[in-house]
């Protein structure tokens, strides 16, 4: 008797399922004869920028340091953007920086901060162009640093010769390891050289690992250098320079040519009006850099071929 109830319950529920089903399927229209819709399973078209609070203004970053301190680095710089122009800014890491060009082509990216030969890469590939040129310590060249303990035997490169060390993988993404500066010293194997060697962009992790000994040496960009170790005493007391790089050309904050034209215009005053306002002023000596200023292609492009 229980099982007889349950089945007929049973197939009354299915019923009128089944009903339902066919009063949807005949009041969407699809009826025998009419054309079926086509569903797409391809990855959709990245959207063209515009400024629209359906989500933030994206910039791109190739990280320096682990995401956490890259994060810090622009955190100020993100919130300024944001509250001087009433949108909201997220940061784009990448550890590749084609990836950065690549995410910037295709308008995935509103601006992103880019090196001379990634920028020059850009521009000739999509017509990248420069929106603002951040002046760092004066100058539009900055150099990256060779660090060692304060308090060991090292003063030279040839001192590290059999022992641990830290390159930036920045090159490495372009196929390189050791950098022009270190050749003419290194002129064998990293392998042959160092007693070990790593490479990463985490340069805030090399610089604890010389502090704590686990490594003798690392390769670290001037901006990093300042942001980190001469901002804690501990740090610049115990750590010296022993060599450095020669100059290279600032990064560039660029965008596409057809970003949206209010869009660059907000950002780009924002950007060149940082060093006149105390609160920009605050966020410009947090970075260690003095201003933002606007440039040409052709300019930038000259002050390369200089160096």
């Amino acid at each position: 008797m229980t099982i007889s109830y349950m089945n007929s319950r049973f197939y009354l529920l299915f019923a009128s399922l089944l009903l339902s089903i066919l009063m949807i399927t005949f009041s969407s229209g699809c009826f025998e004869g009419e054309e079926a819709l086509e569903v797409s399973l391809e990855v959709t078209e990245i959207p063209k920028n515009q400024i629209t609070d359906e989500r933030p203004v994206r910039i791109g970053v190739f990280s320096m340091a682990s995401p956490k301190t890259t994060m810090e680095f622009y955190q100020g710089f993100l919130s300024y953007l944001s509250e001087d122009n009433g949108l909201d800014f997220e940061l784009v890491q990448r550890d590749n920086p084609a990836e950065i060009n690549y995410l910037l082509k295709n308008r995935y990216l509103d601006a992103a901060f880019v090196r001379e030969n990634d920028y020059m890469e850009g521009h000739g590939d999509f017509g990248m162009e420069v929106m603002a040129v951040p002046v760092i310590h004066g100058d539009l060249f900055y150099s990256s640093y060779v660090i060692v303990r304060s308090d060991g035997n090292i003063n030279s490169l040839e001192d590290l010769h059999n022992k641990r060390f830290a390159f930036n993988a920045y090159r490495f993404n372009k196929g390189e390891i050791v950098p022009e500066y270190m050749k003419p010293v290194i002129n064998e194997s990293p392998e042959s050289f160092f007693s070990s060697y790593i490479y990463s962009n985490s340069q805030d992790n090399f610089i604890d690992m010389v502090l704590q000994g686990s490594i003798e040496g690392a390769e670290v960009d001037c901006i990093m250098w300042a942001y980190i170790v001469e901002n804690s005493a501990d740090h610049s007391s115990n750590l010296k320079i022993i060599d450095s790089s020669h100059p290279q050309l600032v990064p560039v904050i660029a965008v596409h040519p057809d970003i949206d034209k209010e869009l660059k215009g907000k950002i780009q005053s924002s950007l060149l009006r940082m060093h006149d306002d105390p609160e920009g002023r605050v966020v410009l000596d947090d970075m260690h850099f003095n201003m933002f200023v606007e440039m040409e292609h052709s300019t930038y492009a000259s002050f390369g071929n200089e160096l």
